[in-house]
């Protein structure tokens, strides 16, 4: 299984994407690393670029542990809320900081909550493309929520056509149509048992698994409250149960085997910045 984490702040990423990006995020992504280490499991690390910025030595450490270091753009805002101007500002700014801090080249990408239409394909991938990414990992081949997914696994062909490689979000197959599984929210929510059982059916090698380091902060709604108010729907959605995540994290780590995109697929890509593509 592909083992990846979506670094952002939840302040900035999710609850306002004008506020500066607190100092939770290196707390909670340096619990995680410690969690893998444990395991001794090396990822994909999808990093906004607003925290490699004001945390460059953050970013050094999950290089130096070698995990792999992708592009999760520069401000966390949807795709289809920016024009193609921004979104390839956006990407030059992600990918040239988390090169330069780490030497190493960035091929992958992730695209905020999973904000690609068919709509804005082409100016998209173009560039992804012109940033030297070779990979997308932004597809979620279910509906379950208005503001992403498909209905159908055609956007993995138009997506080749335009020259990336791209590997969609594991979901399993009930009552005819698809659930979200292995990741996010869905993992949280889901007794590990319910989990397990839904990912009967996934390849081990290849199917994915995400997650948020902010998912292990269990003390974010009641610290962060105190200063602002969360929507009750909000914070009903957005904290409920992360002090399940260690528990079902560690036993997840036991029961898969895990890599990083970039050891699974492109071990013989080229690995330092600029090197010729």
């Amino acid at each position: 299984m592909i083992f990846t984490a979506d670094i952002e702040d939840w302040q900035q990423s999710v609850y306002d994407f004008d506020r500066a990006v607190s100092n939770r995020v290196v707390r909670n992504t340096s619990r995680l690393l410690d969690i893998l280490d444990t395991h001794k499991v090396k990822g994909t690390f999808f990093i906004q670029g607003m925290v490699a910025e004001k945390f460059p030595q953050l970013i050094r450490s999950i290089a130096q542990a070698g995990h792999e270091l992708a592009s999760h753009s520069h401000t966390h805002r949807m795709i289809y809320n920016l024009t193609e101007a921004q979104f390839r500002a956006e990407m030059q700014r992600s990918v040239g900081l988390l090169e330069d801090i780490s030497g190493t080249k960035v091929i992958g990408f992730r695209a905020p909550t999973f904000s690609v239409r068919d709509d804005i394909l082409d100016w998209y991938c173009a560039a992804l493309r012109e940033q030297g990414i070779i990979y997308d990992s932004s597809i979620m081949l279910a509906t379950v929520r208005r503001c992403y997914g498909f209905s159908d696994d055609g956007i993995l062909q138009r997506i080749a056509e335009r020259g990336l490689d791209c590997y969609p979000m594991s979901v399993s197959r009930v009552f005819g149509k698809n659930l979200p599984v292995m990741g996010g929210g869905y993992f949280r929510i889901y007794p590990y048992w319910l989990s397990r059982w839904l990912a009967r059916d996934l390849n081990p090698n290849t199917s994915i698994f995400y997650m948020h380091p902010y998912e292990l902060d269990t003390h974010e709604h009641r610290e962060v409250g105190q200063h602002v108010k969360i929507p009750l729907k909000m914070a009903v959605h957005q904290f409920a149960r992360r002090s399940s995540i260690p528990g079902k994290l560690n036993k997840l780590l036991q029961d898969y085997p895990f890599s990083s995109f970039r050891d699974h697929y492109y071990a013989a890509t080229p690995t330092v910045a600029n090197a010729p593509q």
